[in-house]
């Protein structure tokens, strides 16, 4: 353990020391980030990192509504172009005052504790002191504590796009005042909530994840656990799907469920840059956000290989005379002929739900 400072050296340095050895997570915990976020962390030697999780403030109702969605997509969009292959996460703890830099391999930590954000200013410039530490054990206690204290589990690309639109929109709005408005608004709130905006029942879905050339294969166990995903859709723009709706996911080629979503945002359709990047997104090009309603039988829903087929034949001898699709079919044929999604009735959807929290209770 050691006291590191702003005097005798910098944050900075120090702190690429330690990214610059390679790790399997880098987390960065402070409610300030650098106003230019992209140049700020090309000066970081990332090369060596395979995940990266951020801990930050965006409080409702104040100045940092109108700063922090562009800077946590800046964030998010750097990595995204820059070190591809880095998976980035963003966490929202309102309550947040202290500033940790922590590297982890498995069960071996080393962090820093300090005062300095993670700004130019913080890192370089300011007078700032922290220590040091490689005591692994205390730093675990202090992982578990951050996490405890999220509000927001995770921040998405798309959410946060939306984000810059509704603080854009508002310094619009508000371009006659002559000083600076006062952001009374709570942007996180509208864009991450996945609750209905007109209090509307939730509709019921089931979906098919994966393609003939890229089937979902039960001996890959794949992790689909993420808690924010995109649900993609085909060339034909979807309807009926809206905010607050679930959908219940199976594997083609396997034929299990993986999971179900509740339904957070709007319809949007991918760029060129991502298709030239995942070509499959070409015939899927349409998409919604979701969140994952059981995160940990998504992350092992091969243990359990709940068949489609098998749950269908279930239901059907349970309740003969219950319909299955929202049209009154007793069967989900037309997933095999590709459709891209089924409106299924609210009672096979509840089934459905029942089984897989059976196998993993929330």
């Amino acid at each position: 353990m050691r006291i590191t400072s702003n005097i005798s050296n910098t944050h900075f340095s120090e702190l690429n020391a330690i990214i610059s050895k390679g790790c399997n997570r880098l987390l960065i915990i402070s409610p300030f980030l650098a106003s230019n976020m992209q140049e700020f962390l090309s000066k970081f030697d990332f090369t060596s990192i395979q995940k990266v999780e951020l801990i930050t403030t965006f409080k409702g109702n104040t100045p940092e509504q109108l700063t922090k969605p562009k800077q946590l997509l800046d964030f998010l969009e750097y990595f995204n172009a820059k070190h591809p292959k880095i998976k980035v996460k963003i966490h929202v703890d309102n309550h947040l005052h202290g500033k940790i830099y922590i590297a982890s391999n498995g069960s071996n930590h080393e962090a820093i504790i300090t005062s300095a954000n993670f700004t130019n200013n913080g890192l370089k410039h300011n007078h700032e002191w922290g220590i040091q530490t490689k005591e692994s054990e205390q730093i675990e206690f202090l992982i578990g504590e951050a996490f405890d204290a999220v509000e927001y589990k995770e921040l998405t690309l798309t959410q946060l796009k939306k984000a810059v639109m509704f603080a854009e929109q508002y310094q619009r709005d508000k371009a006659w005042e002559t000083k600076q408005p006062e952001a009374d608004i709570d942007i996180l709130h509208q864009v991450y909530s996945a609750e209905s905006d007109n209090d509307k029942e939730p509709l019921y879905f089931l979906k098919p994840i994966g393609t003939k050339n890229n089937p979902v294969i039960l001996k890959e166990r794949r992790d689909f656990s993420d808690f924010h995903q995109n649900l993609h859709f085909s060339k034909k723009k979807p309807k009926g799907v809206t905010k607050g709706d679930i959908v219940i996911t199976a594997g083609v080629g396997c034929g299990s469920l993986l999971g179900y979503f509740k339904v957070t945002g709007s319809l949007f359709y991918v760029t060129s840059d991502e298709i030239q990047a995942e070509s499959w997104k070409e015939r899927w090009p349409w998409y919604m956000e979701g969140q994952n309603q059981n995160t940990t039988f998504a992350q092992t829903w091969w243990q359990y290989d709940i068949k489609r087929k098998t749950v269908l034949e279930e239901f059907r001898q349970r309740y003969p005379n219950s319909a299955v699709t929202s049209s009154g079919c007793f069967t989900l044929g037309a997933l095999n002929f590709g459709a891209d999604k089924i409106q299924i009735t609210k009672a096979f959807g509840e089934f459905l739900i029942k089984k897989i929290n059976s196998c993993s209770p929330l």
